[in-house]
């Protein structure tokens, strides 16, 4: 419960968290289907939050794979830093638009995943293509860009960045939510 009443203050205090509580299991499994776990990866996870996500990618991922978290929200970033003591996870207290500056440079154009809890409905059009292009640019070939977004603003901004998309509806959460899928086809 106590995870949920932080999650809650953060959300009163920061405008850029979407919701008032944490995803639900069920989401994130279903978000989640999307990754293959049986091989190393590297996936970069905008907006964690409080680690809901982040929790269930650990338990499941491989002793090789690698977890980069990126988080705007400082009273998050920390909480994260404090609770996860895994060689396998980096976090950062930044934004998703500043992703490729954050990474290793051998990592960009190398990422299999990107999850994003980030608000898009939030963001101004611009910023969303600035976070898009930054996003496709670190991901490889046929890389997965996951969302989980309140509607199905997404759409347009991902058409115009990635050319594709695939939707999943998620109604058992609070709120519902959208399940994007992209990949990313540039080579």
């Amino acid at each position: 419960m106590g995870k949920k009443l932080d999650f809650f203050k953060t959300f009163v205090k920061d405008r850029d968290v979407a919701s008032v509580i944490p995803t639900s299991p069920r989401c994130v499994k279903k978000v989640c289907l999307n990754i293959d776990f049986s091989k190393d990866f590297t996936l970069v996870e905008y907006g964690p939050g409080n680690g809901v996500f982040t929790e269930h990618l650990i338990e499941n991922m491989t002793e090789g794979s690698r977890l980069i978290l990126i988080e705007a929200n400082k009273d998050f970033a920390d909480q994260l830093k404090a609770a996860i003591n895994d060689p396998r996870v980096t976090i950062h207290n930044a934004l998703a638009g500043d992703v490729e500056s954050i990474l290793d440079q051998e990592d960009v154009g190398n990422i299999d995943y990107v999850l994003s809890g980030i608000p898009f409905s939030f963001l101004k059009n611009d910023r969303k293509i600035i976070v898009l292009n930054a996003t496709k640019k670190i991901l490889k070939k046929d890389g997965l860009f996951l969302a989980y977004q309140t509607s199905g603003h997404l759409k347009k901004p991902v058409m115009e960045v990635f050319g594709n998309f695939e939707t999943d509806f998620e109604p058992l959460n609070i709120p519902p939510y959208f399940i994007y899928k992209v990949y990313n086809k540039a080579s």
